[in-house]
């Protein structure tokens, strides 16, 4: 004699009794995971939004930070360039008396720029090449600077003058 300890497995018949029950448990599962599924969109675009108005107002607070930032760092700057210029203030001071004794009367200068290395360079103006090439002369004669170099001399169209630049130590 056998004896089967199994259950039955459910004929196709049984299974279709049982179906009207799961069905509305089926649909109430299903209903459940898309409001979850919504709820989970919504919330999600409620955070990009916070997030979104938090970096902004974040950024709005930071603004003068950086701008602080940027003005101690100017004169952060200027103090070091200014503790340069007065250990070098004297010696700097007489060269440019005697460069400014030494330029012909025709010519001036636009700009002056001291660089770390202790290069000048000098931008000016003057009426011709001649009068460029006295300032060259100048330079050279002078007992403070070291050999000048043309770096540029140019007439903009529609100049009187021309625009040079030269290089001195």
């Amino acid at each position: 004699m056998r004896v089967n300890l199994l259950e039955r497995e459910p004929s196709s018949a049984a299974w279709l009794a049982r179906a009207p029950r799961a069905l509305p448990m089926l649909a109430l599962a299903l209903a459940t995971a898309a409001a979850g599924a919504h709820i989970a969109a919504a919330r999600s675009t409620e955070l990009a939004a916070w997030t979104t108005a938090q970096r902004t107002a974040a950024e709005a607070r930071a603004a003068p930070v950086r701008r602080l930032r940027s003005e101690v760092s100017h004169l952060e700057r200027s103090v070091i360039e200014g503790e340069r210029l007065r250990a070098t203030g004297p010696k700097l001071a007489a060269a440019l008396a005697q460069l400014a004794a030494d330029l012909p009367p025709a010519s001036w200068l636009t700009s002056l720029e001291l660089a770390d290395d202790g290069t000048l360079r000098i931008a000016g103006r003057a009426p011709g090449f001649a009068t460029v090439g006295e300032v060259l002369a100048s330079l050279d004669r002078s007992q403070v600077f070291g050999a000048p170099r043309l770096l540029d001399a140019q007439r903009p169209a529609g100049a009187a003058a021309l625009r040079f630049q030269i290089e001195t130590r």
